[in-house]
């Protein structure tokens, strides 16, 4: 495989130093512990020795190791303080690192500011615009400041007390829910209009509302406009099958020498999809026999025939490291059809192709895949009524509506979705209204099933979407996994 992408490379050396830094907050990396060896670090994230060995550099300079010649980094006997004493950094209050209590040192003219922390994820920042958002709260709050925390685990830094508002995505919540039923971790946001379908995965066990929705998508099918056209083919309408776009994939590939479909099936948010379509649920199979179910194995199948069976010169699919790589090889014109959502779509924002945005083929059903991102207030905010009034303000309809004129993303609330000002940026053609999006749209909670089960059956199935594995050697796989979960 070949080298990540610059982006892909950043994210893999903020997710390590994420890690590092929560090891140390938890006490599993104590003062005087060395962490593992450079190597060791890169193999586990991914990253070459020389890209671990440049992001470990942000934790000797905030303090936290020490950088011991031949020998390793150790944690500093300062590490855990430097996490809640943090020094403000004088060029901006956006930071990527854990953040200081409201009562650190803040540059003169903030220091009568009351300091919120939001965490959030780093998509956000494109799918919400997220900064403009908080400056125009800012200018509506003059006696707020808010830190805006940039993390991959927004979850993490509630969980020890880091944070007065956090991002929270539908699978986060879901898994915290399973250790966490009544979220106890989760204050009682404002209450807030919104589609109903987007309330319904923020609510806990005892039936409490712990998020407001902020934005929303299906996943989709995004195809390009120009290669159809070339290619003589209608848009994709309702009556498309996954065999269907698999007979124009390959048309698309004979005769414009490109890709005619992609999608990085291993991700969360692309293979549960087929599961959907064939309106699989865990619960509704014979004790024992989950990994033998036809419903299964029908779906998994259509999912790796769209990765071979597109031209019959190619026996690889690509080499994809995330979503993003999908999105960006449609970007540049190399695929004609992927599996995307409008959070995806803002990277086409700027570009001047002709795109085109359709329901997902369907299986036996035409069900979809619906996420959402939330924005929770954490029960141990040291000030939840600020807390609050920025989770209204960024799920109401000032911010609501230039998300939507400003974004690709669906805002979740109601109104913002007919627009007053003209939308900005590239946008697609075609796509979801409301009505069909509720109708088709499912929750990861749908397939009965627990979330880390969903984790641990992509890692087995990996075998079988490489083509290294039949049906059965995978079932058998599948059959030792779940016994481990009854």
């Amino acid at each position: 495989m070949g080298r990540p992408s610059k982006q892909v490379l950043q994210e893999r050396m903020d997710h390590m130093l994420d890690r590092l830094r929560q090891d140390i907050m938890t006490g599993r990396l104590k003062s005087g512990d060395y962490i593992p060896s450079e190597v060791a670090l890169g193999r586990q994230f991914g990253i070459s020795k020389e890209s671990v060995r440049r992001a470990l550099n942000d934790l000797v300079d905030e303090g936290v190791l020490r950088k011991i010649r031949r020998v390793g980094n150790q944690v500093t006997e300062e590490a855990g303080g430097l996490f809640i004493h943090q020094k403000q950094p004088s060029h901006h209050h956006t930071m990527e690192h854990p953040l200081e209590e409201a009562d650190a040192v803040l540059p003169a003219a903030s220091r009568d500011q009351t300091v919120l922390r939001l965490a959030y994820y780093p998509g956000l920042e494109q799918e919400a615009s997220l900064s403009m958002l908080i400056e125009a709260f800012e200018r509506k709050h003059p006696g707020v400041k808010v830190e805006l925390l940039k993390t991959t685990l927004p979850l993490e830094y509630a969980r020890h007390h880091m944070a007065d508002v956090f991002t929270v995505s539908v699978w986060d919540h879901w898994k915290q829910q399973q250790v966490d039923p009544r979220m106890k971790i989760m204050g009682d946001p404002p209450y807030m209009e919104a589609y109903p379908k987007l309330k319904e995965p923020f609510v806990s066990r005892d039936g409490r509302v712990t998020a407001l929705p902020l934005i929303f998508s299906p996943v989709v099918l995004c195809y390009n406009t120009t290669h159809f056209a070339a290619a003589n083919i209608p848009a994709p309408d309702e009556h498309w099958t996954w065999y269907t776009l698999l007979k124009h994939a390959r048309t698309l590939s004979r005769e414009l020498n490109v890709r005619g479909f992609a999608s990085h099936i291993q991700s969360l948010n692309r293979w549960p999809v087929f599961l959907l379509q064939n309106g699989f649920r865990f619960g509704d199979q014979p004790n024992g026999r989950i990994a033998d179910s036809p419903d299964l194995w029908e779906s998994l199948r259509i999912s790796r025939e769209l990765l071979y069976g597109q031209q019959q010169h190619r026996t690889a699919p690509l080499l994809s490291e995330n979503d993003h790589d999908i999105e960006r090889w449609f970007r540049e014109g190399k695929v004609s059809m992927i599996m995307n959502t409008y959070f995806g779509m803002n990277s086409l924002r700027n570009s001047s192709m002709s795109y085109g945005a359709a329901p997902l083929p369907s299986l036996h059903t035409d069900r979809t895949l619906l996420l959402v991102t939330g924005i929770a207030c954490s029960s141990a905010s040291r000030h939840p009524e600020l807390a609050r009034q920025l989770a209204a303000y960024l799920c109401g309809e000032e911010a609501q509506t230039l998300i939507r004129q400003h974004t690709v993303s669906l805002p979740a609330l109601p109104s913002a979705w007919t627009p007053v000002q003209p939308l900005l940026g590239s946008r697609p053609i075609g796509g979801m209204e409301p009505e069909e999006i509720w109708r088709r749209g499912h929750f990861y909670s749908d397939l009965d099933l627990l979330p880390q089960v969903i984790e641990d059956m992509r890692e087995q199935l990996k075998g079988f979407w490489s083509n290294m594995e039949d049906e059965i050697e995978a079932g058998e796989r599948l059959t030792e996994l779940l016994k481990s979960y009854r």
